[in-house]
């Protein structure tokens, strides 16, 4: 583990301060929303800015690489970023702000292609699956973290804005002054969506609906807690609960997923998620604790759909076509993640703050019910050999080549 850290330490150290800059501005800018008062559509729009941006930078950014290489890409896409991030300060406006997200998608997302890309030449057969790990831990404790730097400053003010841009900018340090060898990147292959949902019904439709809910759940758990009133330091607390009990829960949802039908497990979480989502409508009325503790269990159900997905696909797969797919899985999320954001904020348009985990518990129950259809129309394939692998829901078709069960497209 030491000499695998010692190889890549600079390119995890800047992807670490890109993680801390992201989790702290996705809560920044659904804060800084309800304080400027924008409509619950508003918000909605702007977030689904971001997810436009990161569905077209993940089709677009490998043409660059390709033409002038990893390390430039990088420092460009990071400087685009650490930008934007403070035009949201200067121009408070709405559709100001949509663009602006648009811009931060196409940065980040080429940034996690980088990074991937840059990971996964360092892998070998031996350590693919540990540098995936750590790859997933540094994701989900620094954008954790992220959401406590919230309190550093009062949202209203230009300080927070600044601090995301100076995190961002620094992560370009460790990366361009280290001796790291830019990696060559493959053309990408995909699935039609009608050969996707072909081979995989339930994959296709999990994929829309996974981008559905946690795009909302992300994009729009700050604005939801900060429409209910809840403090800074509580909403941090809640964005945090929702990326720790949802990393936590990745391991023995996965373990269970290999020993039985991967679609009773799918089933069961979804169904678990959508029931708590009306009990954390009554929470908030009744007790913080309370509220926490079963929001954080909800994400404990509904986070692991990705990884869950992924592999029952994989299931259908033979190993060398699964790049392939999960580059139309992620497509799929994608769109859903686009749309997600405009239907949440149209449900606490329509009904109030509470239309956030009603919305959720309609997205959640139609995966379930679709899941049990599918069930009915399909056995389970035998003599399986994929496996779960905890996954980040932003990995994109680079990060799944370090996945140790898909044969590497190259050899180190």
């Amino acid at each position: 583990m030491f000499t695998i850290l010692q190889k890549t330490w600079a390119l995890f150290f800047g992807f670490a301060l890109i993680s801390l800059a992201h989790g702290l501005q996705g809560t920044l800018i659904g804060v800084r929303s309800v304080i400027e008062e924008f409509t619950f559509i508003s918000a909605g729009l702007i977030i689904a800015g971001y997810y436009i941006g990161y569905l077209s930078g993940a089709l677009t950014i490998p043409i660059f690489l390709q033409r002038v290489g990893h390390i430039r890409v990088f420092a460009a896409l990071a400087s685009l970023a650490s930008i934007a991030i403070l035009l949201h300060s200067v121009f408070l406006h709405p559709y100001s702000w949509f663009f602006i997200r648009i811009i931060t998608g196409v940065s980040l997302s080429g940034i996690y292609v980088i990074m991937e890309s840059w990971l996964n030449n360092k892998a070998t057969n031996e350590t693919r699956g540990k540098l995936l790990s750590i790859y997933m831990i540094i994701t989900f404790v620094f954008v954790g973290l992220g959401q406590f730097l919230l309190n550093l400053s009062d949202p209203a003010k230009v300080d927070l804005f600044i601090l995301v841009s100076i995190l961002l900018s620094f992560s370009l340090l460790p990366i361009l002054l280290s001796n790291t060898e830019q990696p060559t990147i493959s053309d990408t292959k995909y699935f039609t969506l009608k050969e996707f949902y072909i081979l995989s019904p339930l994959g296709f439709i999990s994929a829309l609906m996974i981008g559905l809910a946690h795009s909302a759940l992300f994009g729009f758990g700050a604005v939801y807690v900060s429409s209910k009133g809840f403090t800074l330091f509580e909403i941090s607390i809640f964005m945090v609960s929702i990326s720790s009990f949802g990393a936590l829960a990745q391991w023995p949802i996965g373990y269970i997923s290999d020993k039985i039908d991967r679609r009773i497990i799918l089933i069961a979480i979804t169904f678990i998620a959508a029931g708590l989502s009306i009990f954390i409508v009554i929470s908030s009325y009744l007790s913080f604790i309370l509220f926490i503790i079963l929001s954080g269990i909800f994400s404990a159900m509904s986070l692991p759909m990705f990884s869950v997905a992924v592999a029952h696909v994989n299931d259908f797969l033979e190993s060398n076509e699964i790049i392939s797919a999960s580059s139309t899985f992620n497509i799929l999320i994608g769109v859903g993640s686009i749309i997600g954001p405009i239907l949440v904020s149209s449900s606490m348009t329509l009904v109030g703050p509470n239309g956030f985990f009603i919305y959720l518990f309609i997205v959640h129950g139609t995966l379930g019910l679709f899941g049990l259809y599918r069930m009915a129309r399909r056995v389970k394939p035998r003599d399986l050999e994929s496996q779960y692998i905890p996954l980040p829901r932003n990995i994109s078709a680079a990060g799944m080549e370090m996945n140790p069960v898909i044969e590497p497209t190259q050899e180190d």
